[in-house]
């Protein structure tokens, strides 16, 4: 509703829709019953309950990961692995990547630290033998919906010690294998690889995710970040462990969608876009107001801060209707 008015609604990052989803709530209610509505104390302290250890033993045998951890949000899990890995690298940020994995967005640079192009970053590398490097990037980007090329990661010289740290905060729930994002794909191309994510956007869940190597994961449980912080709240994490079949379908909703969206859209030409992801970018703002006027609205806005880009798309998820995307297909392509 926007005042009295009944719009329909194209925007946000809740890709498969749990946060309205009737069964997903019941488990939610479950978990509260269990576990209370939040657990405000650190997971290091003297009483702990398994059910933060089981969702993520579950997260990492889904995504493929050797072991994983959460936290109450995505930048947290940014921010503690970039922490927990500390001062003996190089870190090259990618220019496009979160905050959360880029502290020098919109600052000067920092010894040791730079805001790097994929080409600036493989140069630094080879021109610092025997130096240790972390590299952050986002999987996929959702203010451009574009997903950057993978080949450079097999150029990486084998002999250096060097950490990607991967933002896969949009792609888990909806790319990848039955949407368990991309951490596999690129761990076969690289196995020193770290993924972090925001669990608010398709998982529909509070929290962070940090998976990879134990090692990385057991440093990052060691960090005063993680000791002084309290974790996501355990009811979700309750309804985590018990919601594979809403998963599922609502992965399959979202991308039969998706398919219905491109297959009748015929101004593609103002759009970009990824097969299989949700987010349709234009560059083209008015195509926002034209919506607004016949009651849809799409996405646009400056981000992250309100001093930024204006970026401006149409976002799908899976509790569209047909008849919602068809309303949709016929303003666009009149636009």
């Amino acid at each position: 509703m926007v005042g009295k008015e009944e719009f329909l609604f194209f925007s946000g990052t809740s890709y498969l829709g749990m946060h309205a989803r009737p069964e997903f709530g019941e488990l939610v209610k479950k978990g509260i019953d269990l576990y209370g509505t939040n657990y405000g104390a650190s997971r290091l302290g003297n009483v702990s309950i398994p059910v933060f250890e089981e969702a993520e033993e579950k997260f990492a045998a889904w995504i493929g990961a050797p072991s994983a951890l959460l936290v109450s949000s995505g930048t947290l899990a940014g921010r503690l692995i970039l922490e927990s890995l500390g001062s003996d690298y190089i870190y090259h940020f990618g220019t496009n990547a979160h905050v959360a994995i880029n502290p020098l967005y919109n600052s000067s640079k920092a010894p040791n630290a730079f805001n790097c192009s994929i080409e600036d970053t493989l140069d630094s590398v080879y021109f610092s033998k025997g130096e240790n490097h972390v590299i952050t990037f986002n999987t996929v980007d959702a203010l451009t919906a574009k997903m950057p090329s993978l080949d450079w990661v097999s150029a990486l010289p084998a002999d250096e010690k060097i950490v990607l740290v991967i933002d896969d905060s949009h792609g888990l729930g909806v790319m990848g294998s039955k949407g368990r994002g991309l951490y596999e794909n690129i761990k076969i191309l690289h196995p020193d690889t770290i993924l972090i994510s925001s669990l608010g956007k398709a998982m529909g869940l509070p929290g962070g995710l940090i998976a990879g190597p134990y090692e990385y994961i057991i440093n990052a449980k060691r960090h005063a970040l993680f000791g002084g912080s309290s974790p996501m709240a355990p009811a979700y994490a309750f309804a985590y462990l018990h919601a594979n079949e809403i998963y599922d379908a609502a992965y399959k909703q979202l991308q039969g969608n998706i398919e219905r969206f491109i297959n009748g859209l015929r101004r593609s030409d103002l759009f970009n876009f990824t097969s299989h992801f949700p987010v349709f970018c234009t560059l083209n703002k008015e195509l926002a107001t034209y919506l607004e006027m016949h009651k849809i609205r799409i996405s646009q806005f400056a981000y992250p801060s309100p001093k930024d880009k204006i970026y401006t798309r149409v976002i799908i998820n899976a509790l569209h209707t047909e008849a919602d995307i068809d309303r949709l297909h016929s303003l666009i392509n009149m636009f």
